[in-house]
């Protein structure tokens, strides 16, 4: 029975006199402390606490078995001499050197004996356990097992209660008095069926000392961020020699009672055992049958009980529990159980011999098809065309007739725009085209299931479902392997088309996608098909799956398909992906790459695009590749015209000079602009809040004669919607205006003649793909009305964005136009959080720092998109 968790109870209920004890522990082993009884054992225990370390003091019958006692010192000393084994109890020797000693106590002669105590307490009851709990009980089961491997005592060879060798003989005795034959039906058969898995593989099942009972009453664990962790053993009645996994098969279906039978909740404390103590491929196999045959004896014994206590509603409650808990382990093929052990443990069961399922065709000739997240046979969203993926099939196909999609590939027409969501978009089958009439032969032996359209050949390992062969055999017809199957369906002289699955259960039709979180449990189950060609016809696993991988429109894509919303401001204007941008920027790269000592044509192009978008009165441009760049000679320009040198800046971007003096406010600037030896005020196209006091500022400037910068990065061209630029909100009059292109190699300054004539400049200009790229964005921005989406779809998204600031506090405001928004939060931390749980929902956002969010999705922005920011940005508000 386990120490933790002990009953103190007074004293005077207890026969044995609390001074006869502290005698004992003076006497015999020198120590001294406070005793305090501990209720509901048979015999007598007492607590000790003496201020640095506590004991357990247990009293027994002098006639105990002393053999029972030696053996679990034993087991005790063997784990604690293993550096790596789990805490356990240590028997403090008397000070003569015994484990033990007989001495007249109460009345009569007593065994005593002393333990270190290991504090903690015992896991919650009927409380679903975390991850971290499962995966910690599979820990110290490994660590416990590990430590016992060169332990030796004769107790190991006693037979222990649950000794899954005898499930069966187990099970028939407990169902012995239970009159409900359906209910003895229900049991008998789950143990018959898990019996049949583990029978053949007893023989490769390693036998070693393990505990066979470790559960909730053989642990002591303590609460770490709020979690109940297992951290020692204090029960060890459990511990005999049986197969190793079937001790671990206990534990597990302990917890599978309190996680609602789901089998697949157990994966933590599997992977965290193999990681500790690795199991065999064989043991693995026979993991799951011995713990639903081990929940089918717990089943069996709540049966029982409730039978002999009929009047007993805890025996009741504890049978119906049992029943459901063996319902829903059952439900699940025992095979994808398995498959995600094996996952889980990264191993992988060897497939047996297959043959080709198409002789006469040459695997040479057989072409793939790229349907990946990266293929650049998709683009423009031709994949959101249910046909897509045959279609593109087909055009491989054509020259030769043979053609064929790859297996564990994840698809870019099955992915999901929406963000934070998991599609079923990893390929477990491969579609082939070949000519129509090419003979099928049996790759295996085995028997016909199906015959139909969807034909399923079942062999003794796996099970063969194809579609698009014609077969005229009957159902249950035997065959060996390479005699014939059918013929592949369609008309004299066309090409047929099959598609081909694999499955280790016969009784399961697979999917033909499964989720990418789910791709390494499903694919061990649904090996690739590419074997019955004789073809490499697996898709490589990405390197970096997490990593955006493609664009389209406001979307992006990792290399799963995992979807995301980007509204970071660095995607181009146009969204990402855009074909007719791809094209443009193609064909020039296919002409002139790289400027000479005269303007491209493509940059006189977009010379002349540009004077038709100059704000009123800033006819004069200069064009450069960077940013950095055109910032640098717009401080110039205001430096040589106001023959000063100072600056300031009340936008991010101006702490990349030194001479430029930041202020955090309007007020600020205007402080710093009355000092009078500044040459410009450096603003960011956002319109300032009312209280920013900007018209003081500006005063402020005009009483200098410095000039008026404005930084249009991330508001130009249309953005703000009801402009074209972000100034234009606040009826300003600038100087000098800066704008860019987000991605590409561009950067424009607009100002006056007069200004520019200051100055000579000596710029580095683009080169002609970033100038036609620039060109083709904004004619793309004319020919799709993409400033109007930004101010219709802006005005939907600030609408509801001001909505929920009226019902959550903690967004102060919402400012900006069009699709260039921006939340201010009641501090930084707030606003950090909120950009974190987007992140997490898969919505890229922006810090804009002072506690804002910025918001910069392209002008593509749909009205859908803003909705589910809107609806994701409610729910984070609502949790926090």
């Amino acid at each position: 029975m386990s120490d933790i968790q002990p009953d103190l109870i007074d004293p005077s209920s207890n026969d044995l006199p609390i001074d006869s004890v502290e005698d004992v522990l003076r006497e015999q082993y020198g120590l001294s402390g406070q005793v305090f009884p501990i209720e509901g054992r048979q015999n007598p225990y007492f607590l000790i606490d003496n201020g640095h370390m506590r004991y357990l003091l247990k009293v027994a019958r002098a006639d105990a078995p002393l053999q029972d006692i030696e053996a679990e010192h034993a087991l005790m000393r063997h784990i604690l001499r293993e550096p790596d084994g789990p805490r356990v109890p240590e028997p403090v020797v008397t000070r003569d050197g015994t484990d033990t000693i007989v001495l007249p106590l109460g009345g009569a002669d007593r065994r005593i004996r002393l333990l270190t105590f290991i504090d903690g307490i015992a896991p919650p009851a009927d409380e679903r356990p975390s991850g971290r709990t499962v995966a910690a009980f599979g820990s110290i089961s490994a660590a416990l097992a590990r430590s016992l491997q060169d332990f030796e005592h004769p107790t190991l060879e006693r037979e222990p209660e649950g000794d899954l060798r005898k499930a069966g003989p187990q099970t028939v005795a407990l169902l012995s008095s239970v009159s409900d034959q359906e209910v003895r039906d229900v049991i008998a058969k789950v143990m018959v069926t898990a019996l049949r898995r583990i029978q053949p593989l007893g023989g490769s099942l390693r036998v070693a000392a393990t505990h066979q009972n470790l559960d909730a009453d053989a642990v002591v664990g303590d609460v770490a961020d709020g979690v109940w962790l297992p951290t020692g053993v204090t029960d060890f009645t459990g511990i005999s020699r049986g197969w190793l996994v079937a001790g671990f098969a206990n534990t597990c279906a302990y917890m599978l009672a309190n996680l609602d039978g789901d089998p697949f909740a157990l994966l933590p404390a599997v992977r965290a055992y193999h990681e500790i103590h690795p199991l065999t491929l064989a043991e693995l196999e026979a993991l799951w049958p011995l713990t639903v045959a081990r929940t089918g004896i717990l089943a069996a014994k709540a049966e029982n009980r409730r039978v002999r206590f009929p009047e007993d509603h805890q025996a009741q409650a504890e049978t119906e529990k049992r029943r459901a808990v063996l319902d829903a382990a059952t439900s699940v093929s025992p095979t994808l159980v398995l498959a995600a052990v094996l996952d889980a443990t990264g191993m992988a069961k060897p497939l047996p011999d297959i043959g080709r399922l198409l002789p006469d065709i040459d695997p040479e000739t057989i072409r793939l098809v790229d349907l990946g997240i990266a293929s650049p046979l998709l683009y423009g969203g031709n994949w959101a065309d249910p046909e897509i993926d045959w279609k593109l099939l087909a055009r491989i196909a054509w020259e030769t007739g043979r053609g064929s999609t790859r297996y564990g590939e994840f698809r870019l027409s099955k992915a999901s725009t929406g963000p934070g969501e998991e599609a079923e978009n990893f390929a477990l089958h491969i579609d082939v085209c070949v000519p129509a009439g090419t003979v099928a032969t049996a790759p295996f032996a085995g028997t016909l299931k199906s015959a139909g359209p969807q034909l399923v050949f079942a062999g003794r390992e796996l099970a063969l479902h194809v579609e698009g062969l014609d077969c005229a055999l009957d159902e249950d017809t035997e065959l060996g392997a390479g005699e014939t199957l059918g013929t592949v369906a369609g008309a004299e002289n066309a090409v047929g088309g099959l598609r081909l699955r694999l499955c280790r259960d016969p009784d399961l039709v697979p999917p033909l996608f499964c989720a990418p979180g789910r791709a390494g449990t499903w694919s061990r189950l649904c090996p690739s098909p590419a074997v019955l060609l004789s073809i490499e016809a697996d898709a490589p696993a990405p390197k970096h799956p997490d990593r955006p991988v493609r664009g389209w429109k406001e979307h992006l894509f990792d290399a799963r398909g995992h979807g995301l919303l980007d509204l970071t401001g660095n995607a181009p204007l146009v969204g990402h992906g855009h074909p007719g941008l791809a094209v443009a920027i193609y064909r020039q790269r296919l002409l002139l790459d790289t400027p000479f000592s005269g303007p491209s044509e493509a940059e006189e192009a977009l010379s002349r695009r540009l004077r038709d978008l100059a704000p009123q009165g800033l006819e004069t441009m200069l064009v450069v590749r960077r940013h950095d760049d055109v910032l640098d000679h717009a401080l110039n320009l205001a430096r040589t015209h106001a023959a000063r040198n100072g600056i300031v800046g009340v936008a991010p971007q101006s702490a990349n000079d030194t001479a430029v003096v930041c202020a955090d406010s309007m007020e600020g600037a205007a402080t710093a602009l009355e000092e009078g030896d500044k040459a410009g005020l450096l603003l960011a196209g956002i319109p300032p809040h009312p209280d920013d006091r900007l018209p003081d500022a500006l005063d402020a400037l005009a009483r200098t004669g410095g000039l008026l910068i404005v930084d249009e990065t991330s508001t130009g061209w249309g953005r703000p919607g009801h402009h074209a630029w972000g100034f234009e909100a606040s009826n300003l009059a600038p100087d000098i205006v800066l704008a860019g292109f987000p991605g590409e190699d561009v950067a424009v300054l607009f100002t006056r003649e007069t200004i520019a004539a200051s100055l000579d400049i000596v710029a580095d200009r683009p080169g002609p793909v970033a100038c036609m790229a620039a060109s083709t964005i904004l004619d793309i921005c004319d020919e799709e009305t993409l400033r109007d989406n930004a101010r219709l779809v802006g005005d939907h998204l600030k609408a509801g964005l001001e909505e929920l600031a009226a019902r959550h506090p903690t967004i102060q405001a919402v400012r900006g136009t069009g699709l260039h928004l921006a939340l201010a939060f009641e501090g930084d931390a707030a606003a950090r959080t909120v950009h974190d749980a987007l992140g997490e929902n898969g919505i890229l956002t922006a810090p804009g720092g002072h506690a804002r969010l910025m918001i910069a999705p392209p002008l593509c922005f749909s009205r859908e998109s803003a909705d589910l920011l809107i609806a994701r940005l409610e729910a984070i508000l609502s949790e926090s």
